[in-house]
């Protein structure tokens, strides 16, 4: 292998490396942040699947349609789906209207940096699936 090769291949990788461990490390902060305004224990934003998992019951829908994500094609989808409906269900807990999830398509990190960081208080209007055990204080609230 020619030694330019070599070294653009090395710059790539450590690039890659410390782009995602960025992203990683905003992201998990900003769930962190989400989940604690809903009531939540902070540390499954850390643990990867998981994190979806306990977003999708945040959001009202079962957490193991992560693992429905995981089916190449169709079972990805199918997830995506699920995933879009409970991301809509958690802003709008959040106060926000629905035309708001179209910053979650294009714009990502904006929607969860604004969801974890503005002064939005948790007021569902459906039914999370958290387990009592998921709340910080161990116990589930009445919903509102």
């Amino acid at each position: 292998m020619d030694s330019a090769l070599t070294t653009d291949l090395t710059f790539a990788f450590i690039w890659s490396a410390v782009g995602g461990l960025i992203a990683y490390v905003f992201y998990g902060f900003a769930v962190m942040s989400i989940f604690r305004k809903a009531g939540l224990r902070g540390w499954p934003a850390w643990v990867p699947i998981f994190n979806v998992w306990r977003l999708l019951q945040l959001g009202g829908q079962k957490g193991w349609w992560v693992l429905v994500g995981l089916i190449p094609v169709l079972g990805t989808i199918v997830y995506l789906v699920f995933l879009i409906i409970a991301g809509v269900k958690i802003q709008t807990g959040f106060g926000k209207p629905g035309v708001f999830y179209l910053l979650a398509l294009f714009l990502t990190p904006v929607w969860y940096g604004i969801l974890a960081w503005d002064g939005s208080v948790w007021r569902p209007l459906h039914t999370p699936i958290v387990p009592a055990s998921g709340y910080a204080d161990g116990t589930t609230p009445n919903p509102a």
